[in-house]
């Protein structure tokens, strides 16, 4: 019987261990999170914030409405915002318009925030669970906003969106 040297045990152990540990580290960044709402709203999200992006000049805040979604967990919310904040490096809020008119979160005209306004208007949710279509408008003032039909198919662990209408835009 041939006996095998501590180090080479020692080696096989820890390395192992080092297998095991980062095997289970998660990567996702973004909308490879998970096949649920967070993922989905990121990815929809940052493709309506890129869409007219004019529109984001000198934004100081991003606001999400999500008074017309489906029930969204806080944990799902909090994931949205830090990776937009993180993103683009301004504060994320869950206000509605009228609430940011009452925080004064406008400049000159009340019609003209100082940040964007995304609003998800509408979320169908297809049977399988790898495809959705949301409406989501973004607005900055009454002559800069924008509202957009989106696809998107959960594929190779993440969402990616699969076709864009627009709808609305002035």
């Amino acid at each position: 019987m041939r006996v095998i040297p501590r180090k080479l045990l020692y080696f096989i152990y820890v390395l192992s261990l080092v297998s095991l540990t980062t095997s289970c580290e998660s990567t996702s960044t973004n909308a490879d999170a998970d096949n649920g709402l967070s993922g989905l709203y990121i990815a929809a999200l940052e493709e309506v914030i890129m869409t007219d992006s004019a529109l984001n000049r000198s934004m100081e805040y991003i606001s999400i409405d999500y008074n017309q979604t489906p029930a969204l967990s806080d944990s799902d919310g909090q994931e949205i915002a830090k990776f937009l904040q993180t993103k683009y490096k301004v504060d994320v809020y869950s206000l509605t318009y009228e609430q940011l008119l009452k925080q004064g979160l406008y400049e000159g005209d009340e019609s003209n925030l100082r940040g964007i306004l995304l609003r998800i208007e509408k979320v169908e949710l297809a049977d399988e669970q790898n495809e959705a279509t949301l409406v989501v408008s973004k607005y900055r003032s009454n002559e800069g906003s924008i509202s957009v039909k989106l696809t998107l198919q959960y594929r190779d662990n993440n969402w990616m969106v699969v076709d864009l209408v627009t709808l609305k835009e002035s």
